[in-house]
This record gives structure tokens, sequence and C-alpha cells, in this order.
């Protein structure tokens, strides 16, 4: 895992500058003016940005992208580019990869910050990123893409322009993807100097306009940026309680299957989510369910629990760990057989008897399903279903070691987050 910082947002440059900082440290994330007549939405009044903005420019066509939902303008995460040098640093990230969004802000309160890491008069601020969810799409790949991927970028600005222009195209996870709340500082005491995220975790030295270039970060770096985030906005996950539950009898059920996707943790080879590095929870298999401690494909998991005829759930993944001949295939691993649904508040999981084996067992995703690159979740009929339990059936079942595994890795975890607390400014509170 790996990561790319690039600056996006109105600036110094645009009419009305740059967006506003908070006492409180909320901010207002606005998106450039949009150069291309062929586009005629959103503007700045559609955004509710108008009473922030000039008069003159509450018509004015804003170019929003990167998209969020958060906005409540768009239903997907997405982004384009087809400027050097962002291009050029987006082009070597991968499915699972960070792209970390930051802008300057200037502080618009009328009383001192309220936090000492925002800065009284502008600074640099990460404002949220995207979870890749495939590899960057170049310009060429985008008209072959499957229709049910092409169709999430309809409303990315690149796309609706009259001649798509964008070199590279980037989605977002829908579950790991976010606008931030309250941002996460990238300057020190004054704007113009980068702290302690940039000189010490990024490849950039800090020097003079840093806060103009892409930053890039290593495995370590990208993972310290997300533990920050997750303290400033006191993000921490604790195991929820089950709120009801239903039994399911399978001499009821049919025998279709359906995949569900989750992130391989690179330190491990057994088939297990990466705790470390992304503090994933799905799939929780302390408790042989999916969904149980946070959403992952929520809809998806839903519609499974809720359709009597999706017994097996298939779990699979892309290989991250380099010392296997499986590194960077997609695999899947094992299956949850359905035994009961479980409401937790306002999220749905499925919970059963788990069979995982190892990636040496592990069944490749080509032949199963077409464009395997792009698929997170997809029905299997019951005759490729039942083949792969009856497959599944035949291996030797590394549940329990898995089991161990996710315990090693959440010391790990807790270890690292230890350390994290040493590090100036990455423990504060918003």
């Amino acid at each position: 895992m790996k990561s790319v910082a690039i600056n996006v947002a109105a600036n110094s440059s645009h009419t009305g500058g740059r967006g506003p900082i908070y006492e409180d440290g909320t901010f207002r994330y606005i998106p450039i003016p949009e150069g291309n007549e062929a586009v005629m939405e959103p503007t700045y009044q559609d955004l509710n940005l108008d009473p922030i903005r000039p008069e003159s420019t509450k018509d004015t066509v804003a170019h929003l992208d990167p998209e969020f939902p958060e906005l409540g303008y768009s239903n997907h995460y997405t982004y384009g580019d087809r400027h050097q040098p962002k291009t050029a640093r987006i082009a070597e990230l991968e499915e699972g990869d960070i792209l970390f969004f930051y802008a300057t802000l200037d502080y618009v309160g009328e009383e001192s910050p309220s936090q000492e890491w925002i800065n009284d008069d502008w600074g640099a601020y990460i404002i949220g990123h995207f979870v890749l969810e495939h590899d960057p799409i170049s310009k060429e790949e985008y008209h072959s893409l499957p229709k049910n991927v092409k169709e999430q970028f309809e409303t990315n600005a690149h796309v609706r322009r009259d001649e798509f222009d964008a070199k590279y195209l980037v989605l977002g996870n829908p579950d790991d993807s976010r606008l931030y709340k309250t941002p996460l500082p990238l300057s020190g005491e004054s704007g113009i100097e980068a702290n302690q995220f940039v000189t010490e975790h990024s490849r950039a030295s800090g020097e003079e306009g840093w806060y103009r270039r892409p930053l890039k970060f290593d495995t370590e770096g990208t993972r310290i940026l997300l533990q920050a985030q997750r303290d400033y906005h006191d993000e921490r996950l604790t195991e929820p309680d089950v709120v009801s539950e239903t039994e399911f009898d399978r001499t009821q059920l049919g025998e279709k299957g359906q995949l569900q996707w989750f992130f391989h943790a690179s330190h491990s080879k057994y088939p297990v989510r990466d705790i470390v590095n992304r503090g994933k929870t799905e799939p929780f298999l302390e408790k042989e369910a999916e969904n149980f401690c946070s959403e992952c494909y929520q809809p998806s998991v839903k519609t499974f629990a809720e359709t009597d005829s999706r017994r097996y759930l298939f779990l699979f993944t892309r290989c991250q760990n380099d010392s296997l001949y499986t590194h960077g295939e997609r695999r899947i691993v094992g299956y949850i057989d359905k035994k009961r649904s479980l409401k937790m508040g306002d999220r749905t999981a499925v919970q059963g008897d788990a069979t995982l084996v190892s990636f040496e067992d592990s069944v490749d995703l080509i032949g199963i399903v077409d464009s395997p690159n792009y698929v997170r979740n997809e029905v299997l009929e019951e005759e490729i279903a039942q083949r792969l339990v009856e497959y599944f059936d035949e291996q030797e079942n590394v549940l329990n070691e898995c089991l161990d595994e996710v315990e090693r890795l959440k010391r790990k975890r807790r270890e690292q987050e230890h350390s994290d607390d040493q590090l100036p400014g990455s423990s504060g509170g918003c």
C-alpha cells in the first residue's frame, strides 16, 4: 500500500480565493471553476456554496473534481486529471492504494482557532481520500470498461466535457473513501512551512512551493497518515452489539453463491483482512461473519442476507504477499455458509460456518466471472457455487490458523499505534 497526495480545490488565484476553515476545524471544499462550456452543472449555488462565494460567482459552473458523494450531487467517488506531474504520480498507484486530496484553506474565524493545529492565516490540509477501487484507468482503457464500471464515471467533469480529456480516471472504494469533516494539517506554524507528515513521512523535503506539488508516501507513511486521520476524527472502532438476529432454515435455502471482496494483509501468508495497514474489520473471522463491525459493500451483503436463493458467500481477494506465487492474483479463498442474519443498528451482517483455505489451495477468479479485475461482488449460479463448495470442502480448512493470524496482526497494529502516539501533532483531537 502506498499513496499520493495531490493539491485540489480553489486557491488564492481564483475569484473568492481559497476555501474556508473555521474555529472548530470544520471547513468547506470549494472546487475550481469549470473551464469547458459543455459542462452546465453544478454551479456553486447548486453546491450550496454561494453564501461563502462572491455574488458574481453563484451561477458559475464548478469543476466538481474530485467528486465526493457527501456533497449530495453525485453517487460515486471519482477523480480525473490530465496534467503532469499529477498524472505521472497517479499512474504509479494500484488498486487498494490511497489518493489523498489536499487544499489550501483560509482561516475565517472571528476568534483565535480553538485547535493549535489550525493556522490563523492559511495552511495546507488533507480534506479527503480515495482508496482506489481499481488500478488507475487510462484514457484508452476507459472506452472498453465494463458497462457497470463505466456508468460510475457518468457525472465526472472530464467525462461530461464535449471531448473526454482525462489522461487518467480514478474510482474510490465506496466504503473506504471519504470527504473529511475536519481536515488533517500538512502545514506547520505557517502555511508555507511543512509539518512532520511532509518532511518525515513523504518523499518531499518541504522546500518552497511544496504545497502545490504531488506528495508521495510509502507504506509506512501512508499508514501513519490514515492513523492520524482516525485519531484527529476519533474514529477508533469497537466491536458492536447485535440488535437482533434471524436464523435461516438451510433446507429452505437455494444453492446460489455470491462473491464478496476484501483487502488482504500483505504481512500475512494467510487469507486474512488487512488489519495493520488499513485497520480493516471485514470479513470478521472472529465471529465467522461479514459486515459485523463496519460496512463493506453493504447493499450487496444486505441483498445476500435477504435472498433465500443465495446460500454461500464466497470470499475473494488479491494476494498481497510478494513471497507467495499467487502474489497479485485474485483468488477465491473460501466461503461462509449462511446461517443467520444480524441486525447491527443501521447495518445488516451475515454469519455462518466459515471455511478458509491457504492461497496454495485457493481458486483463481479467472474463468469464474467475466472481467475479474473489476468484480467486487457478483452472483454465482448453483452449478458454479456447488462446484466451489465441493472443492473447498476437500481442502484443509485453515480457519483456526487464520484466527491466530488475526490476533497476531491486531497486536502488531496496537504496537504501531502506540509508537504513533509519540508523533508530534498526530494525537491531537478536533
